[in-house]
């Protein structure tokens, strides 16, 4: 079965979304991922029940986005974060960032509290989006800042590999980011599941484990992960838009078939250049002839509501509609 979502955030009131639900289905889209960032958790719990009920009334699939949530996510700022100091990430030079430490109680416990939350809303899937691992590339190919280097993390670090943990990216601090990436989602995949929801998590399209995501292997054996996908986005990089797409399906798809996990894969619809819309239906079209079966669009029309949108936001949502109807009919 072939499955299309679309990323849908930037309005709150039922009108509208009732308005845009029909715009989505005129496109050609089977889910709606809807954000749910810190200001809707404080805010909009009932509304998120609502819009997530007019999703279904309209016959759609519903995921939950962890939009932002300590910043650990893809999405907004971190209120949480001013709240909590001491559960901040720190880099390797001793200064602190405003991203969560994923060894902090206080924050793992916040973050079940969101997705209590989020699965009271009635979405089918938890959506945990882009998780990363704070990572500053240093000038002219010169040594990165990174984190977690905290003084929760140096002592995890020193029970597990028996010495002091450096300011440098060893093999063994690597491993050891990887591993408290692994051993978050291990919880968080757990308590989700246990309240009979699934789990989905994007993975950035990286090899040099910059993020924590050092190895996809072992986020596609987490036990009660349901959907395994990436966001190979191609505008702005100095790629082939067919060729990259397709040679991240084609890893996305070798790692989840061995681990009998789904899948799914999202494609380019915000900062658009005019006059290259036509490269969404492309890159849909890459990722079905490599096999996807789920393909989803960032994001609603061409993310208009959003300083990132399309150049033509008009233009790229007709070539999202177009995409999808491509690949759906072709199922």
């Amino acid at each position: 079965m072939v499955k299309t979502g679309i990323a849908y955030h930037g309005n709150r009131m039922l009108s509208h979304v009732r308005e845009d639900m029909r715009d989505i289905i005129a496109h050609n889209c089977t889910y709606v991922v809807h954000m749910f960032s810190e200001n809707d958790y404080v805010r909009h719990r009932e509304v998120l029940k609502d819009i997530v009920r007019t999703t279904h009334e309209f016959g759609l699939e519903a995921w939950i986005d962890s939009w932002g949530m300590g910043r650990v996510f893809a999405g907004e700022v971190s209120g949480w974060l001013a709240d909590f100091p001491e559960a901040r990430q720190v880099l390797n030079t001793g200064q602190p960032v405003g991203k969560a430490c994923l060894l902090s109680p206080e924050y793992r416990q916040a973050l079940k509290g969101w997705a209590e939350a989020a699965v009271a809303t009635g979405a089918e899937a938890i959506f945990w989006d882009e998780p990363h691992l704070a990572y500053i590339p240093g000038p002219e190919g010169g040594a990165p800042q990174w984190g977690c280097w905290c003084e929760r993390c140096r002592g995890r670090f020193r029970e597990l590999y028996g010495y002091e943990m450096p300011a440098e990216l060893t093999d063994d601090v690597l491993d050891f980011r990887h591993r408290s990436v692994l051993d978050f989602f291990a919880e968080m995949t757990a308590f989700v599941h246990a309240k009979g929801k699934q789990n989905v998590l994007c993975l950035m399209p990286s090899t040099d484990a910059r993020f924590g995501d050092r190895n996809w292997e072992d986020f596609a054996a987490l036990e009660h992960l349901d959907n395994l996908g990436t966001d190979p986005y191609w505008f702005g990089r100095p790629v082939q838009v067919q060729a990259y797409v397709r040679e991240w399906a084609e890893r996305l798809l070798s790692v989840c078939r061995r681990h009998g996990k789904e899948h799914h894969l999202w494609i380019q619809a915000f900062r658009v250049p005019a006059g290259r819309e036509v490269e969404i239906v492309m890159a849909a079209e890459a990722a079905y002839a490599a096999g996807i079966r789920n393909i989803a669009a960032w994001g609603f029309r061409g993310s208009e509501a959003n300083d990132y949108r399309a150049d033509r936001p008009e233009i790229a949502w007709q070539a999202v509609g177009e995409a999808f109807r491509r690949v759906l009919w072709r199922w």
